[in-house]
């Protein structure tokens, strides 16, 4: 190996030193970067700045940054130690042809504290989010990727020399920073308890997507209480199998259901694939979802509902080998570890799913070789004031989680009231479907029984050669948030789909709306002006909105919206960096 991948040249020495202080610093937020839990991150900000912490298990020099596909370049980095008293930081960034770290013009760093105790270095700094460098990412909602390193040395300050930190000390990870779960500071309160909820040995498929459900009869597993937290059990060496997991609860009043697995589209009956109340949902990449302090949804007790169904997502697409070449059964007893409480709380949330329906005569259709092709559903004014039923108390959204499968690059949970869009309750323009982290909102969303809801998905699909339709599998695609809320309401889901009643033929022949989605299951030729045609559909036809509850009669209700003419869409604050006028 030569000394250019033993070392690393910083170009330009480490201009931000300071004398080791002592302060104590509180952070809202931990998580560790790596499974053996080397490198621990801790952090908090404000409208305006964030502090991070980094607990690393080295006696040597600590990297830390921002890229935009986890590699070292192109990248925002930082670089630091403890030496003889002093912390040593640096600002630097990479280019995308070199791993060389270069200089910020600005160095925007600010140490607030550092040490070296029992083998660990301790860095504490801080940032503007939005520096105006352009060597720095800013820092926003969206979700981000950070890369990590640590050295067993510290740079050698006369020749700017950064030993190479090796292949197991370094890494990358996705997070959103500005949005993340929280443990309450009174976690776990008084009377709490958990229990696993699996699917026992189930065998997974050799290749492909399949859905199993599992029942579970809950009231007479545990008391009356309020379900605080939940988190994956994933079966070690599975963690790319299982892609998302949702558990629903209704009354099937069927005992013989109790413990027994389906496959959820094509065995389960009828009243196990209608069970779609969410008390819990998980998608890969996401770690524990703790609900806020004193907030809860109900479980349990003799006034439960009487089924549970735990809906596990399995997504496999290459065969596993053994060391003979012959295909491996990959036995699988994953699922959800719910925790509750019998301690009283003082508000009760619920869940409710929004997005694009899925089903095959409404299918969702996004056009091949596409690098920016957006559809939107609708949760309208009718449906969100049916929903309410006769509690028009308005609900507090407090976190929500982003669903999309692998097109899927952008998505947006919009709010309007009347005909005036109220900033976006939540948005993320870098989507992931390996990261779907619940979104824990940092100030609750109000939202009004007639306000109007939407979800706005943005796909890329320029790697794929024929159109992509709506489905849970990844080869196809879902547009879908849940929002956690409270106080919880008999409102389980509001989903849509385009009606197309303003649908026309590249020839310029309007489509009837009954046959408007044969049509456009028969189209063989995405072409440019095909594609337009189905752009000028979607932005311009009603959205029929389907809002559904399963402790309700009628359980559903059905509706026709546009947005109101003259609508005022919200627009961002400008945080663009201006050079000011000398």
């Amino acid at each position: 190996m030569t000394l250019k991948h033993k070392c690393l040249l910083i170009l330009s020495l480490f201009p931000i030193i300071s004398q080791v202080c002592t302060q104590t610093l509180d952070y809202k937020y931990y998580r560790a970067l790596d499974y053996d839990r080397n490198y621990v991150m801790g952090w908090r900000f404000n409208d305006t700045h964030i502090d991070f912490e980094l607990t690393v298990n080295t006696l040597g020099y600590v990297g830390f940054g921002f890229s935009d596909v986890g590699l070292m370049n192109p990248a925002d980095i930082l670089i630091g130690w403890i030496s003889e008293g002093n912390m040593y930081l640096g600002d630097y960034h990479t280019l995308a042809d070199s791993r060389t770290p270069y200089n910020d013009t600005s160095q925007d760093w600010v140490i607030q504290d550092g040490k070296e105790v029992n083998g660990t270095t301790i860095l504490r700094f801080s940032r503007q989010l939005v520096t105006c460098d352009d060597g720095d990412r800013p820092i926003t909602k969206d979700r981000i990727q950070l890369i990590w390193s640590f050295g067993g040395e510290d740079p050698e300050l006369s020749n700017g020399l950064v030993p190479y930190h090796g292949e197991t000390k370094r890494g990358s990870t996705s997070i959103i920073l500005l949005e993340s779960d929280v443990m309450p500071t009174s976690f776990p309160p008084a009377n709490t308890f958990s229990i696993p909820l699996k699917n026992h040995e189930y065998i997974i498929p050799a290749t492909g997507s399949t859905l199993q459900c599992i029942v579970f009869d809950l009231k007479s597993m545990i008391p009356e209480g309020h379900l605080i937290k939940y988190e994956a059990d994933i079966t070690p060496g599975n963690e790319a199998f299982v892609y998302r997991m949702n558990l629903y609860k209704c009354d099937l009043n069927d005992p013989s259901l109790t413990y027994s697995r389906f496959e959820c589209e094509n065995e389960a009956p009828n009243s196990v694939k209608s069970c779609k109340n969410i008390v819990a949902t998980w998608s890969m990449g996401a770690q524990s979802f703790h609900f806020p302090e004193n907030v809860g949804i109900q479980i349990g007790g003799q006034n439960d509902a009487s089924s549970y169904v735990l809906e596990i997502h399995y997504s496999k697409y290459q065969e596993t080998i053994d060391q003979n070449g012959v295909p491996m059964a990959i036995p699988d007893s994953s699922g959800l570890q719910i925790t509750y409480t019998t301690s009283p709380i003082a508000h009760q949330a619920g869940m409710l799913e929004l997005g694009k329906v899925i089903s095959p005569g409404w299918r969702q259709i996004i056009p091949e070789q596409e690098n920016s092709f957006t559809s939107t559903s609708v949760c309208s004014p009718r449906c969100m004031n049916w929903g309410f039923a006769t509690d028009k108390t308005p609900m507090k959204a407090i976190a929500v989680i982003l669903k999309g499968n692998d097109v899927a690059s952008a998505i947006k949970v919009r709010h309007f009231r009347g005909n005036r869009e109220l900033p976006w309750i939540t948005v993320d323009r870098k989507f992931s479907n390996f990261h779907q982290a619940p979104r824990l909102l940092t100030t609750p969303v109000t939202i009004e029984p007639t306000d109007t809801l939407m979800v706005e998905c943005t796909f890329n699909t320029s790697t794929r050669t024929s159109i992509t339709v709506g489905g849970w599998s990844r080869v196809e695609e879902t547009c879908r948030a849940t929002v956690v809320y409270y106080p919880a309401k008999p409102f389980d889901m509001c989903l849509s789909w385009s009606s197309y009643d303003n649908l026309y033929s590249t020839n310029g022949t309007k489509i009837p709306e009954q046959r408007a989605a044969a049509f456009l299951g028969n189209v063989t030729q995405w072409d440019a002006p095909m594609k337009q045609q189905l752009r000028n559909a979607l932005e311009t036809s009603s959205e029929r909105s389907i809002c559904s509850s399963m402790t309700r009669q009628p359980a559903y209700a059905i509706d026709r919206y546009n947005l109101p003419a003259g609508s005022v869409a919200y627009k961002e604050p400008d945080s663009s960096c201006v050079t000011p006028l000398v």
